[in-house]
């Protein structure tokens, strides 16, 4: 049978709305994200001689701290309504949100700001387990894969080009009223959006409601973990982002001190990293035809591990005749190094395999968790996944710490994804569905 084609769906009124709507939210995230970090590095850290290291700091952990605290509830909470129904409640409230940070970034109040990127996350982190749940209501299981693909790879280059244009449009004069426009013109665009989304209706019973995040956080993880094959699915899926947090946030440090590239040339890194996802995750469609299964994440992961190491080789035999005392390559001039090529090559590389590693995995968790419980598996996944990028920070950190350069370390993380590998052969390629 021929695989799903990906642009078939992208023009399905059942599919294409919930993909414009995750888009556009991952999108708006970074714009605002990367406005505010912006806006605090060149502008207010140095006026009111502020620690811009801690401020940074901050920053992070109040956009990831809301996916542990409310996405159990959120998740509680979808399973027993109109997933877009809910859909359409949290991007009205991003709207509300996005016309307040507008206020903020216009005031360039610190602690508004502050406030909002920590609702922003909250809403991010209550439409999160809408939008994987929500996939089996409205694609077939032949379709799962490739529609699972095209979420994960356009929220990838959501972020990427969010991250640009947040960064490009602050820095522009008068670039708080740039940043203000666009996250409010974007959010109604979700919105709009949003409404074009077909009913998807409660699977099961409503579930119990607990609004203590703490106890929510216990209840969801101990339920799905009575579901194993869909719970290690979710496990595997957190080793991706203990590993993608360590390479995006040392991607732009590495660019910066070890090839001495300017800004321009940095964010051309990035989008090779986008590319290659975007291939894997096309690529897996193709190979798959739609199977849902555990063959491709075991090869993902162990390429993950040799683009990591390649990445590593390549950085460390970079730089023969550069000055560094001269100012920093724009992209033109990195890419007029021969020894430029091999570190863009090794990150595509590693994107594919990474694309390839997780898009099988996520279309396997939402095909087997209970369909009563789904979104709440979307929500333990998103804990996982956060507690596993806070990992990463202390794992990165304690490497740094011990005298390993940032090359190293990211060499290091990615070979630890000859363990992911292993551990999915031990537990074997073939899934079962347990409702």
């Amino acid at each position: 049978m021929p695989p799903v084609r990906q642009a078939d769906l992208l023009r399905a009124r059942r599919f294409a709305p919930l993909f414009w709507v995750q888009f556009l939210g991952a999108f708006n995230d970074q714009v605002f994200k990367n406005g505010f970090m912006a806006l605090l590095t060149w502008r207010l850290a140095d006026r009111l001689a502020l620690d811009l290291d801690m401020l940074v700091l901050a920053a992070g952990a109040l956009y990831i701290l809301p996916f542990a605290l409310f996405a159990p509830v959120a998740g509680q909470v979808a399973d027993g309504v109109d997933k877009a129904r809910m859909m359409r409640w949290v991007k009205g409230a991003e709207v509300a949100l996005m016309a307040a940070a507008g206020l903020a970034f216009m005031a360039e109040s610190l602690p508004a700001l502050y406030a909002l990127l920590f609702l922003m996350g909250a809403q991010s982190a209550v439409f999160a387990p809408v939008k994987y749940a929500i996939l089996p209501q409205y694609l077939a299981g032949r379709e799962l894969m490739a529609g699972a693909g095209l979420v994960q790879s356009a929220t990838f280059l959501a972020i990427i080009l969010g991250q640009i244009l947040g960064l490009k449009v602050a820095l522009l004069p008068g670039g708080e009223v740039w940043v203000s426009a666009v996250i409010l013109a974007v959010a109604l665009l979700g919105w709009g959006a949003a409404f074009l989304a077909p009913p998807a209706p409660p699977e099961g019973r409503p579930p119990r409601i607990d609004h203590n995040p703490l106890r929510a956080i216990r209840d969801v993880i101990r339920d799905c973990r009575r579901s194993p094959e869909p719970f290690f699915a979710i496990l595997c899926i957190q080793w991706f982002w203990y590993a993608g947090a360590a390479f995006l946030t040392l991607i732009l440090p590495i660019a910066s001190q070890t090839l001495h590239a300017s800004e321009d040339a940095a964010l051309m890194l990035l989008a090779a990293f986008v590319t290659g996802l975007a291939l894997g995750a096309a690529l897996t469609n193709r190979v798959t035809r739609g199977r849902i299964d555990l063959t491709l994440p075991p090869i993902g992961a162990a390429g993950m591990a040799l683009g990591a190491a390649l990445f590593w080789a390549a950085c460390a035999a970079y730089g023969e005749g550069l000055d560094r005392a001269a100012p920093q390559l724009d992209a033109a001039g990195f890419l007029a190094r021969a020894d430029a090529w091999p570190v863009l090559g090794a990150a595509v590389l590693l994107a594919v395999f990474a694309g390839l590693y997780v898009v099988p995995l996520n279309a396997v968790y939402v095909f087997l968790a209970p369909a009563s419980e789904r979104a709440r598996f979307v929500a333990c996944s998103n804990v996982m996944d956060s507690l596993g990028m806070v990992g990463s920070s202390l794992v990165a950190m304690a490497l740094l710490a011990a005298g390993l350069d940032r090359t190293e370390v990211f060499g290091v993380v990615g070979l630890s994804g000859l363990v992911a590998a292993a551990a999915i052969l031990r537990h074997g390629r073939t899934v079962r569905r347990e409702d």
